[in-house]
Formats: C-alpha cells, structure tokens, sequence
C-alpha cells in the first residue's frame, strides 16, 4: 500500500527495513530452521476438520499468523505489561526443587521469555517456537545481538495446534500470553503433556475467556 493509504488509515507505513523483511520472508518461505522429529496429536482429524469433542473454530489462524507478522516489525522491547507476566511466570521455575535442561518457549512474547530465561532452572537447552516466521527471525536476531551464551538456543517456526516436538523430549513448555488463540486449547495442552518427558513442567500465562468480549471494541478502538 502508499503512504497516503496507511495515513487514510491512521497506520504509519512500515519502514524500509519492516519492507525489506517483508520482501525476505516471501523469498525465503522455505528457509530451513530446525525442525525437530515431529507428530501431531493434535483433536483435530488433520483435514482440517475436528472431532465431536473439539471447540468451534473461533480464531482465523492464518489470520493470526499474519498480524505476528505485523507485530514483530512494530515490536516494542519495554512493554511494562508483558514483561511483568513474563516475569512472574519465569519466577515460577524458583519454587521447583529440579532443573529443566530442555526448554520449549511456545508463541506469545518470546523475547520476554528468553530475556528472563537465564539462570533459573538449570536451563541448558530452549527451543524457541511461533506460527510467525517474522516473530521467529526477530527472536533470532535478539539472541545474535545478545546472546545467552550457557544456553543453546534453537529457532522453530510450528503451530501451537499442531506441535512439531517429539513425545517426552522437553523438560520444560513455557508459553506466555500465546495459547489463548488457539481454537483446541486442550488438543493444544495434551500436545504439550506429551511432548514433556515425565516430571516435566508446563508453565502458561493465558487472557481469560471473558477478555474475549472486548476483542472487537479494542480493536476497533485501535484501528481508529
């Protein structure tokens, strides 16, 4: 879109860079991140069709993908209110006696997570995980610029739907503020249960489902 567009709009048009990471993105669709052995066990029949006992398909998930996409080029690194949930989530792995040598962070504010990450829970290994190839390729070039040098960290572009982690291969799934916008949050959960070895921890930070009513005034407040 032109500049006069976005400034009908009331949206400030993306930066060069934010185009040109746009324009690498599409090129590089089959850029090849690491992918671990995979399975799906998600209450979806793998059609896109669900099973009697799933939920009604609520969120548009390409459409999520997308606004990611937006997200990671307007991404703000002082968010005051992403950071105190991230925080208090993180401080959890304080009360927990064992360490979790293998970490998978699942969508939502992965840098946040990352950032906090160091130093607790004996972590050795994080696999950083979102449906968003642009989220994951910011998460990638944060960890460049300032790297956790004790930790190897790993980069995954998956759907938290259809979770591409082998069965008992993590010690540890940490998702906040991301799993609220799946459609099968227990299909999602069952995914993550399995794919934690036994005596695993998973640790989320989701929006309540009364937060939902206010999703459409929010966002039409905000397009405004």
């Amino acid at each position: 879109p032109k500049s006069s567009e976005y400034a009908e709009e009331g949206m400030k048009a993306p930066s060069f860079y934010q185009t040109s990471s746009l324009l690498l993105r599409r090129k590089a669709a089959k850029e090849a991140y690491r992918f671990l052995p995979s399975r799906s066990f998600c209450t979806d029949n793998g059609d896109g069709s669900q099973r009697s006992n799933s939920k009604v398909k609520i969120f548009n998930r390409d459409l999520k993908r997308k606004q990611r996409d937006r997200a990671a080029w307007l991404w703000r690194p002082n968010d005051s209110f992403v950071n105190a949930v991230a925080e208090n989530l993180v401080d959890r792995l304080e009360d927990c006696k064992r360490t979790f040598t293998t970490a998978l962070c699942l969508g939502g504010s992965l840098e946040a997570v990352r950032r906090l990450l160091p130093g607790r829970g004996g972590l050795e290994k994080l696999i950083m995980m979102d449906a968003s190839y642009d989220m994951v390729k910011l998460c990638k070039s944060f960890q460049q610029d300032a790297p956790n040098e004790n930790i190897e960290t790993s980069f995954l572009v998956g759907d938290e739907e259809f979770l591409p982690i082998k069965e008992s291969s993590v010690d540890l799934v940490i998702s906040c503020l991301g799993l609220h916008w799946t459609n099968d949050l227990p299909g999602a959960m069952i995914q993550c249960k399995l794919a934690l070895k036994p005596d695993g921890l998973f640790l989320a930070a989701i929006l309540g489902g009364e937060t939902l009513k206010l999703s459409i005034p929010l966002s039409v407040s905000y397009c405004g």
